[in-house]
């Protein structure tokens, strides 16, 4: 047995906080530390040269303070009966941890959906000093109008049980505006959004409707008595990918802009590759496709980048693209009934396949997590 190698790994129930950790450090023995492990990473600077000797330097620890400032104040608040929830909420959180469940929470599901009711309903002196950042939009979203949204992540280890998390935050948002419509801090509309038609299918489970057959009854996270209130909310599935706002089609499809819908001015850097594809964040096309978009008026090139042969490595390219507006594609998603709603609760459920679009210049001290959401992540978004 190696120096990184401890003959029990596992010191904790998950159902339970956890009360000790493995501490590993390279020249040192395994050692068993008592508490809950802080939550932080480690970080090198890629650009930085290795050490002498050295194969791969871990980096320096980077705390996550407000992470840990957060998993403190759920605990007191904790303690103390959750000062502050509704007393629909009380009562869900009650029910989730009482005796005697023939399906068990795990801690790391309690603590998520802890989380999120913690940051909208605790009593304001619990949330002293936590001040968590709105997602900004950029300079151009905003001159056209566009606002920061409150966007909340729960990190779960992989088979922690994010869908049953997603459920009783799904029953938490709905029986709360059932219970009191004019309170904006719910809504008893939840879009869970996800990268494919697999996980699609499979949250079908979070549909209310199903009644029995449905999350909720089958993982006990709502009482029977609140079954009909439940059932008057709506939990809608879709994928990420329906989001892209459609080209507006007149008198069918055409090499040529249709200026139908609303216009659209887009400046991107495109690599020309073996295939016309998007992958991890970069947009790629042949040359015959980039030649064929520019004889169609579809982009205008800006600047060349070619290699030492001539050959065209990427281009900076202007398009505009008519597109359907806004309100076309929150009807087109949610159904219009719906998509006239003030409030939506949104889930983005494995949001780590979810990449943004790189920019052409990356700032210097930007760093991979604004490339790439990370792994098994669920977003919570308030969209109001």
């Amino acid at each position: 047995m190696n120096s990184y190698e401890v003959e029990q790994p596992i010191l904790n129930t998950p159902y339970e906080e956890p009360a000790e950790y493995w501490y590993i450090e390279e020249g040192k023995l395994p050692e068993i530390k008592t508490g809950r492990r802080e939550a932080g990473y480690f970080y090198r600077d890629p650009k930085a040269p290795l050490a002498s000797g050295e194969h791969e330097a871990r980096g320096r620890w980077e705390p996550l303070t407000l992470v840990n400032l957060i998993r403190e104040g759920i605990k007191q608040w904790r303690k103390q009966d959750y000062p502050g929830v509704t007393r629909t909420t009380l009562e869900l959180l009650k029910y989730w941890q009482r005796d005697g469940r023939q399906h068990r929470l795990f801690f790391a599901q309690i603590e998520a959906a802890e989380t999120i009711i913690f940051l909208n309903e605790a009593r304001a002196d619990f949330l002293h000093g936590i001040d968590i950042p709105l997602d900004e939009t950029s300079d151009e979203r905003k001159a056209e109008g566009y606002n920061a949204f409150k966007r909340n992540a729960c990190k779960m280890a992989t088979g922690a049980g994010k869908t049953t998390v997603m459920g009783m935050l799904a029953a938490w948002s709905i029986l709360n505006k059932v219970n009191n419509r004019g309170d904006g801090r719910f809504s008893d509309v939840v879009l869970a959004v996800c990268p494919n038609v697999t996980i699609r299918d499979r949250l079908q489970e979070l549909d209310p409707a199903k009644g029995d057959a449905s999350l909720y009854r089958t993982r006990d996270l709502v009482p029977p008595h609140l079954m009909a209130d439940l059932i008057k909310g709506k939990v809608l599935m879709t994928n990420w990918h329906v989001f892209e706002p459609q080209g507006i089609q007149v008198g069918g499809v055409s090499a040529k802009v249709s200026k139908a819908g609303v216009p659209v001015r887009i400046k991107e850097t495109i690599t020309i590759g073996a295939k016309t594809t998007t992958a991890r964040g970069k947009r790629y096309l042949t040359s015959d496709e980039l030649d064929r978009q520019v004889a169609a008026g579809l982009i205008s090139i800006l600047s060349e980048d070619r290699d030492k042969q001539g050959n065209l490595k990427k281009v900076s390219v202007e398009s505009v693209k008519y597109v359907e507006s806004d309100t076309a594609m929150v009807n087109r998603v949610l159904g219009k009934e719906i998509g006239g709603k003030q409030n939506i609760l949104v889930f983005n459920d494995e949001a780590h396949h979810a990449y943004r679009i790189r920019k052409v210049e990356p700032d210097e001290d930007e760093g991979v997590c604004d490339k790439k959401i990370g792994r098994d992540c669920l977003f919570v978004i308030f969209v109001i």
